[in-house]
């Protein structure tokens, strides 16, 4: 579905993202798991292109679109880890916007706003003011911003960051539904969460991708273990 190869970003002599490859696959949830200042939340600005890479590629359905934004941005749905959300705006409205913004039409506004609240548990809330939102909701009104356009890959920073452990139950279960029909990447430096919802995690430390597993094949009582072992060793 998405395709990165030898991804690299440098700030004059500091290589934040340095030269990383993998790929994305629909039906599946990846996790970027590091420390803070790992790298992760670069790759992902690079991804939906916010920033410009030094160096790689980025494929989509093998098609080289890293110099084609707005190509980009149609095939991708993004949740920044602090979503920008307007307050005074209901769930609703600011839905209509989003849409707006994205599609430069009204076409199949209504139908799109509808499905993205019922996929998101908004549908009852949707009359709501922003403000008046518990930071799962707000997390929840994030994601459903992502998804307004139909996006086949969703890329998602800190999603159950801040949250507490009902809301971080409700997007566990959120992510289940919405990896029926999407690449889903999921940014984090929570081990013991990450590993509950994901299927594959990508071990990123200092710029680079140090490991690449299925979530399986690391017993849940093993992942501290497994991440120390490879991030000492770098």
């Amino acid at each position: 579905m998405l395709r990165v190869e030898n991804l690299s970003k440098h700030y004059s002599a500091r290589r934040a993202v340095d030269n990383i490859s993998f790929s994305l696959k629909s039906g599946e949830v990846t996790a970027l798991l590091g420390i803070n200042g790992a790298g992760k939340t670069t790759t992902l600005r690079m991804l939906t292109g916010y920033i410009t890479p030094t160096s790689g590629a980025i494929f989509f359905e093998n098609e080289n679109i890293l110099n084609e934004r707005e190509k980009l941005l149609s095939h991708i749905g993004y949740l920044p880890e602090s979503p920008a959300l307007y307050n005074d705006m209901t769930i609703e409205d600011f839905l209509v916007y989003m849409y707006r913004l994205r599609m430069a039409t009204r076409e199949n506004e209504t139908a799109a706003v509808d499905r993205a609240l019922a996929r998101c548990a908004l549908t009852e809330r949707r009359h709501d003011y922003i403000a008046s939102l518990s930071a799962g909701f707000r997390k929840r009104v994030g994601l459903a911003q992502a998804i307004i356009h139909e996006p086949k890959v969703l890329l998602l920073d800190e999603p159950i960051a801040d949250l507490d452990p009902r809301q971080i139950r409700e997007i566990k279960a959120l992510l289940a539904e919405l990896r029926k029909d999407h690449a889903i990447l999921v940014s984090s430096h929570i081990l013991k969460e990450v590993h509950e919802f994901a299927d594959r995690i990508l071990l990123m430390h200092n710029g680079k991708i140090l490991a690449d597993a299925q979530a399986t094949s690391i017993p849940a009582g093993d992942l501290e273990s497994w991440f120390m072992q490879h991030t000492e060793a770098a």
